[in-house]
C-alpha cells in the first residue's frame, strides 16, 4: 500500500524579508509540516517537522492533544502500531525565547497486516533457512526472488554488500525502520609500505574512470595536483600566457614527468562546462595535451587565465587522502588519513554500479533504506514502480569527459553531455515515483528522469554535478512528467536541466538554490536548445541564490534563475519567486546557432524583490517579439530588451504589479524534512523598496 503523504508547507511571506544573519532574530517558523503516515499493523510510523528561527529550538510533540513523555526532537517514532492506533492525530510544537508555534496534524492510518506474504533478511541469516524473524535469510537479493506479486522483504540491520534485482510487485523495506544500508563498496585489505607514508594493496577494481576510495563513509580523492579535497571549493591551478588548444603553460608546474597524466580543465572565453584530456609530453612549466574534444573552442577551451588540475598518475600522489590505482598492475596506491596504517582504518573501493536494478521491473516497493556507493536503475520498461524514504549518498563517479562515438570531431559538444542520462538514480519508463528521499554527492546527475508520467516529489538534492558537465540536480527528458516540492542545492551546474524533449512538464513548489557552483552561462533552470515546450509550465518556486565559486572567464554572462536558451519555446512560468540570482533572475534568450528565432514564452506574475542589476528580466535576440508575454511581474528593477526584431508584449511589470498573488503564508515549496530549507526571499514594500529583517507572520492552521 502506497504511503499517505501530506505535501510540506513552507512559509512563504510576501510581506517579509529572508534574514540569514545573526542580527535579525527570528520567532520559529515551520519549513515542512509532518505528514500523514500510512502503515502495517506491528511496525513503527515515523513523523518529521521541518522548522526554522533563532536556536536553540525545542520541540514537544503531542497525541491527540496530549502531551507525549519525551517527545522533544524534530522526528517521532511511535512504538510498534495496532489497530486502536489508526485515526491518531499527532502535533508538534516549536519554541525558541522569541515565541512557539503548533504545526499542522499528521494522521496516523494502520492497516492490517498480510499474514505468512512476509520474508525476512538479516545479515545472520542463510539463504537455506526458510526466511521467517527466527530464520531469515542471508541475501536481499535471495528474499526478493524468492518471493512474488505481494509479498515483502523485510530487511533487519546492517550493510548488504550486494545488487538486488527483484521480482515485480514485491516491496523491499527496513523492518521497523531499522539502519539498513545496500552498499557498492568492498573493504580493501593486505596494506603494505610501499614508501614514506604511502601504502599498497593489491586488487582488481575498474579499468575504467569510475573508481571510487572510502575510509568509512568519507570519499579520498583520486591524487592530483594542485592538492585539494573538496569536491565544489576546487583548488585550482591557472593556465599562463602562451596556452592553446595544444599547450598549457604554467611556471608553478611541479617537476615531475606528466606524461600519461589527465588534465581536466574549465578554460575558455564561456566555459558553460568542463574538459579532460591526456598529457601526451612535459617539460619544466609546459605541458602538451591533447584533448577529448576541442569542437567547443573557443568557448570551452584552453586558454591564458583558465582553470585546470592534473589526476591520473602516482606522480600526483603526495597528500594525506590520496589515492592512485595503477589497473594494469592491479594496485591501489594511498595515503591515509593522519598517515596512520590503513589495515586499522575501514578502507573500501567502489565495486558495484547498482544497488538495485529495475530494468522491466513492475510495481517493485522499496522503502526506508539506505543506499551507498551506487545507484539504482529502471529502463523504458519499468513501470509503477517507488522509491520511498531512501537515502542515496555517492551515487554516481566518474571523471573523463570523453566525446561520444557520433561526435569524434566534438562539433555537437558532447562532453556537455557525459553520463547526462546514465548517472544518479535513474528513472525511465512510466507511472514511477521517487519520493521522501535524499540523493547527494555525484559527478553526474542527482536524478536522471525519462520516460513518462513520473513523478519525483519531496526530495533533498544536494551536492551533484562535481565533474561540472550538463548532469544536473534532475535532468528532464520524456513527457508528461512531474517534479514537485524538492530541494536542490549546491549544484556544479544546473539544479534542473531540459535538453530535449520537455511537453507537458509540471516544474512546481520547489526550493532551488546555489547552483552554477563550476559554471558560466547557465541557470538555477535551464532549457536549451529550440526546443518546443508544449505544456510545460514553471510555477510556484522558489529559485535564488545562483553563484559561481570562483571568478574568471566568462563571469558576467548570466547565472540566471530560470534560463531559456536558444530559441526555446513554449514555457509558462508564472507564480515564482527570485532573488539573489548573479546574474539576471530571469533571461529569455531568442538567439539559435547565431540566428534569430521565432516562438512563444508567457512570463506572468513572477516576484523579484531584489533591487540589484542582477536581479532583472531579459528578453533578448527574439525574432517576433511579440509572441513574448512578460505581464503582471513584481519587480524592483526595470526590464531589460536587447535585439529583438520587433516590440516584446510587455506590460505592468513593477513593484506595485501583482507579482506571485498565490504565494501565500500557506504555499509550500520544498521539501519537509530535516537540511530541507534555506533562509526565505526579501520582501518589496508599498513604497517599491526591499525590507532588510523579516517580520514574524506564521500561517495557521
Amino acid at each position: 500500500m502506497r504511503r499517505w503523504t501530506l505535501l510540506p508547507v513552507l512559509i512563504v511571506v510576501l510581506e517579509i524579508s529572508g534574514c540569514g544573519t545573526a542580527s535579525c532574530p527570528v520567532s520559529p517558523s515551520i519549513t515542512g509540516q509532518p505528514a500523514n503516515q500510512a502503515v502495517m499493523a506491528g511496525r513503527p510510523a515515523l513523523f518529521t517537522v521541518a522548522a526554522s528561527g533563532t536556536g536553540p529550538l525545542s520541540y514537544q510533540w503531542k497525541k491527540n492533544g496530549v502531551t507525549i513523555a519525551g517527545a522533544t526532537q524534530a522526528s517521532y517514532m511511535t512504538p510498534g502500531t495496532t489497530a486502536a492506533d489508526s485515526g491518531i492525530s499527532f502535533t508538534v510544537t516549536i519554541t525558541n525565547a522569541l515565541g512557539s508555534l503548533t504545526s499542522l496534524p499528521a494522521t496516523l492510518a494502520v492497516t492490517s497486516a498480510v499474514d505468512g506474504r512476509v520474508r525476512f533478511v538479516a545479515p545472520n541469516g542463510d539463504d537455506g533457512n526458510a526466511g521467517t524473524i527466527n530464520q531469515p535469510y542471508r541475501t536481499i537479493q535471495h528474499c526478493a526472488t524468492t518471493v512474488t506479486e505481494g509479498w515483502t522483504c523485510e530487511v533487519r540491520a546492517g550493510t548488504y554488500h550486494e545488487t538486488i534485482t527483484p521480482n515485480s510487485g514485491v516491496t523491499i523495506s527496513s523492518y521497523h525502520l531499522e539502519p539498513v544500508t545496500v552498499d557498492g563498496s568492498d573493504p580493501v585489505a593486505g596494506w603494505v609500505v610501499y614508501r614514506n607514508a604511502i601504502y599498497k594493496a593489491n586488487v582488481t577494481l575498474s579499468p575504467d574512470d569510475t573508481n571510487q576510495i572510502f575510509v568509512g563513509s568519507e570519499m579520498m580523492t583520486e591524487a592530483r595536483w594542485p592538492n585539494g579535497d573538496n569536491l565544489f571549493h576546487v583548488n585550482w591551478a591557472r593556465a599562463q600566457q602562451g596556452t592553446d588548444k595544444n599547450q598549457i603553460v604554467d611556471s608553478s608546474l611541479p617537476h615531475v614527468d606528466w606524461k600519461g597524466a589527465q588534465v581536466h580543465l574549465w578554460s575558455g572565453i564561456d566555459p558553460f562546462g568542463h574538459q579532460t584530456g591526456l598529457v601526451t609530453a612535459s617539460d619544466s612549466g609546459r605541458l602538451a595535451i591533447d584533448l577529448d574534444e576541442l569542437g567547443t573552442c573557443p568557448y570551452i577551451c584552453p586558454a591564458r587565465g583558465g582553470f585546470y588540475y592534473l589526476y591520473g598518475t602516482l606522480s600526483a600522489l603526495d597528500a594525506e587522502r590520496e589515492w592512485f590505482y595503477d589497473s594494469a598492475a592491479g594496485i591501489l596506491y594511498f595515503r591515509p588519513p593522519s598517515d596512520v596504517n590503513p589495515n586499522t582504518l575501514d578502507v573500501r573501493a567502489k565495486r558495484r554500479q547498482y544497488a538495485f536494478d529495475l530494468r522491466g521491473k513492475n510495481g517493485v516497493r522499496i522503502e526506508n533504506l539506505a543506499i551507498f556507493a551506487s545507484t539504482i536503475v529502471t529502463d523504458e520498461n519499468s513501470s509503477n514502480n517507488t522509491l520511498d524514504h531512501i537515502n542515496a549518498q555517492y551515487v554516481s563517479h566518474f571523471t573523463n569527459l570523453p566525446t561520444s562515438s557520433d561526435d569524434p570531431g566534438g562539433s555537437k559538444s558532447s562532453i556537455l553531455f557525459v553520463h547526462q542520462h546514465d548517472s544518479g538514480i535513474i528513472i525511465n519508463g512510466t507511472g514511477n515515483i521517487v519520493e521522501n528521499s535524499t540523493i547527494a554527492y555525484s559527478a553526474g546527475a542527482g536524478i536522471a528522469l525519462e520516460g513518462t508520467n513520473n513523478t519525483i516529489t519531496n526530495n533533498l538534492i544536494h551536492h551533484i554535478d562535481y565533474i561540472g558537465d550538463y548532469a544536473s540536480g534532475i535532468d528532464l527528458d520524456g513527457n508528461s512528467n512531474s517534479i514537485q516540492f524538492n530541494t536542490i542545492h549546491d549544484i556544479g551546474r544546473q539544479g534542473i536541466v531540459m535538453i530535449d524533449s520537455v511537453v507537458d512538464q509540471d516544474i512546481s513548489n520547489n526550493n532551488l538554490f546555489k547552483a552554477m557552483l563550476l559554471s558560466r552561462d547557465g541557470a538555477e533552470i535551464y532549457a536549451c536548445c529550440n526546443q518546443a515546450a508544449s505544456g510545460t509550465r514553471i510555477h510556484h518556486n522558489w529559485i535564488h541564490d545562483s553563484e559561481s565559486l570562483v571568478s574568471g572567464a566568462g563571469d558576467s554572462l548570466p547565472l540566471a534563475g530560470v534560463y531559456i536558451d536558444a530559441g526555446s519555446s513554449g514555457f509558462h512560468i508564472d507564480q515564482n519567486v527570485f532573488w539573489n540570482n548573479r546574474a539576471l533572475s530571469l533571461f529569455i534568450n531568442g538567439a539559435y546557432n547565431g540566428f534569430p528565432s521565432l516562438y512563444t514564452n508567457d512570463i506572468h506574475n513572477n516576484t523579484i524583490p531584489d533591487r540589484s542589476h542582477d536581479g532583472a528580466i531579459k528578453v533578448a535576440y527574439v525574432f517576433d517579439c511579440t509572441r513574448t508575454h512578460v505581464i503582471d511581474n513584481q519587480i524592483v528593477v526595470p526590464i531589460e530588451q536587447s535585439n529583438n526584431q520587433t516590440e516584446c508584449d510587455i506590460s505592468n511589470n513593477s513593484s506595485s504589479a501583482p507579482g506571485a498573488t498565490e504565494m501565500t503564508p500557506s504555499t509550500g515549496v520544498g521539501c519537509n524534512f530535516g537540511g530541507c530549507s534555506s533562509d526565505g526571499p526579501a520582501a518589496i514594500t508599498d513604497q517599491g523598496s526591499v525590507t532588510p529583517c523579516p517580520v514574524n507572520v506564521f500561517a495557521r492552521p
